[in-house]
C-alpha cells in the first residue's frame, strides 16, 4: 500500500492534458483555452454613444447657448451629413458618433425648444459619454490568454469580437462500468439479495457538477468474461474508464484479473486510507483507468480526491484539486495512526463537523456533506477545536 500523498503524486506525474479541438464559442463554457485569442476588430469598432442624448462638438459648447438639431442617428445606422458649428444630432445608445462631434449630452440635461436644444450640463467635457473605438480592445491585441477558463462573460466577449469558434482543450470521453450481479436499476422490483445500483448515478452527478458528461454507462454481472469484454471495449473508446466494484480479492472480484489480461499498467493499487483502500489506478496506452471500490461512499470519496484532479489535469486546468481550507473541528474524533481518513463533513459557523455515518456504504452523510475532512496517516485522537484540513466539495 502507498500513502495518499504518493498516490496523488503518481496521478499528477502520469496524467497529461488532452489535445486541443475547435468548438463554437457557446460550447466552450468551462473549458480551457488552448491558444491565445487576438481580437480581429477594434472593440467597439467605432466611436459609440454611451447614452441617449445629443452629439455636439465640445468646442462649440462655450460659444452657443442653443444648438440646432439637424437629424438623428440610431444604433445600427450612420449619419453622414456635414455638421456645422452650433449644430447637434439626436443620438441613441450604441449609435456611431457622427464625424465632427466629440461629446454626447445626456437628454436629461437638455431642454428641447422646437428644433433647438438648450444644454444644462456643468460637468460636460470633451469626450463625455463617448466610447472610443478600440477602448475595450484594439485590433490584433491579445484578448484572452491561453490557459484561461471560458466563463459566460468570456463567451460574450468572444462573440462581441465576431469570433465564432475557439480552440480549447478537449473534455475527456468517460465510460463508467458498474459491476455486480446483485444490482438493479432504481424503479425495478427487487428480489431477495438484490440492491439498487447508485454508483453510476452518483458519478454522473459528480461529473455534471464540474461540467463533464459520461459517454457511456454499463452495468455488468459478476462474470469473468463479461467483465473482461466490457473493460476491454471501454478502454479502446475512452480517455477515462471508471469501474466500480470487483477490485478486491473475493471469488467474484474479476476487475483486477481483467486489467492484467488486457495489459493495463498498474501505477498503484491500494492506498493507506479509509474509505477506499482498494483503489486501483492504471493506464493502457492513452487511457486512464480507475478501479473504484464498490461501496458507494468510498466511490465518491475516491472520485473527489483522485478522479477529480485527474480529469482536471486532462482538461488542462491549473486548479486541479478541491479547494482547501483550515478550520477548527467541532468535536473530538478518535483516530489511530496508520491510515489517512476522509470524513464526510459540514461547515457550520466557521467550524467543521464530521457527520454521523462515516462507513463506506453509507450515503446519507454524503447527501448532507459540503466538505471532506482530511486526517493524515500519522494523526491521532483529534481534539475539539483542533485545526484540520478541509476539502470543499464542488457547489451544485
Amino acid at each position: 500500500m502507498i500513502s495518499v500523498e504518493k498516490a496523488i503524486d503518481l496521478i499528477k506525474k502520469n496524467t497529461k492534458h488532452l489535445p486541443a479541438k475547435k468548438v463554437t464559442s457557446i460550447d466552450s463554457l468551462g473549458k480551457v483555452l488552448a491558444k491565445h485569442i487576438f481580437s480581429p476588430v477594434h472593440l467597439p469598432p467605432f466611436d459609440q454613444s454611451a447614452m441617449d442624448g445629443y452629439a455636439i462638438n465640445f468646442n462649440d459648447f462655450i460659444k452657443f447657448e442653443t444648438f440646432k438639431v439637424i437629424g438623428e442617428v440610431a444604433a445600427g445606422k450612420s449619419f453622414n451629413k456635414k455638421i456645422n458649428s452650433g449644430e447637434a444630432v439626436r443620438i441613441f445608445t450604441g449609435a456611431p458618433v457622427p464625424k465632427g462631434t466629440n461629446a454626447v449630452v445626456m437628454q436629461e440635461k437638455t431642454e428641447l425648444i422646437g428644433n433647438e436644444i438648450k444644454i444644462n450640463d456643468d460637468v460636460l467635457q470633451y469626450g463625455s459619454n463617448v466610447r472610443k473605438a478600440g477602448s475595450q480592445i484594439k485590433k490584433n491585441k491579445k484578448a484572452l490568454t491561453q490557459g484561461s477558463i471560458i466563463s459566460p462573460g468570456g463567451i460574450g466577449y468572444i462573440a462581441a469580437m465576431g469570433i465564432r469558434k475557439v480552440d480549447v482543450i478537449s473534455s475527456p470521453k468517460i465510460t463508467v462500468i458498474v459491476t455486480g450481479t446483485e444490482l438493479k436499476k432504481p424503479g425495478e422490483k427487487l428480489k431477495d439479495g438484490q440492491i439498487y445500483e447508485s454508483n453510476s448515478l452518483a458519478l454522473i452527478a459528480a461529473l455534471k457538477s464540474i461540467n463533464l458528461n459520461i459517454q457511456k454507462i454499463e452495468t455488468v454481472i459478476d462474470d469473468e468474461k463479461e467483465v473482461y469484454n466490457s473493460i476491454k471495449k471501454a478502454i479502446n473508446s475512452s480517455d477515462l474508464v471508471l469501474i466500480t466494484g470487483g477490485i478486491s480479492v473475493g471469488n467474484y472480484d474479476f476487475t483486477g484479473n481483467a486489467f492484467k489480461k488486457i495489459g493495463v499498467k498498474n501505477i498503484f493499487y491500494k492506498i493507506k486510507q479509509k474509505p477506499g483502500k482498494p483503489l486501483f489506478y492504471g493506464q493502457y496506452k492513452n487511457t486512464a483507468i480507475f478501479g473504484l471500490p464498490g461501496n458507494p461512499a468510498a466511490v465518491l470519496s475516491c472520485f473527489y480526491e483522485y478522479v477529480y484532479p485527474s480529469v482536471r489535469i486532462m482538461q488542462g486546468r491549473k486548479d486541479v484539486f478541491l479547494k482547501k481550507t483550515i478550520l477548527p473541528i467541532s468535536k473530538d474524533y478518535n483516530k489511530k495512526k496508520g491510515l489517512s481518513l476522509f470524513l464526510k463533513a459540514k461547515i457550520i459557523e466557521n467550524a467543521v463537523i464530521p457527520l454521523e455515518g462515516q462507513e463506506s456504504y453509507v450515503l446519507s452523510s454524503f447527501a448532507d456533506a459540503d466538505s471532506i475532512i482530511f486526517l493524515p496517516e500519522n494523526s491521532e485522537n483529534i481534539k475539539k477545536d483542533e485545526l484540520v484540513e478541509v476539502h470543499l466539495l464542488p457547489a451544485n
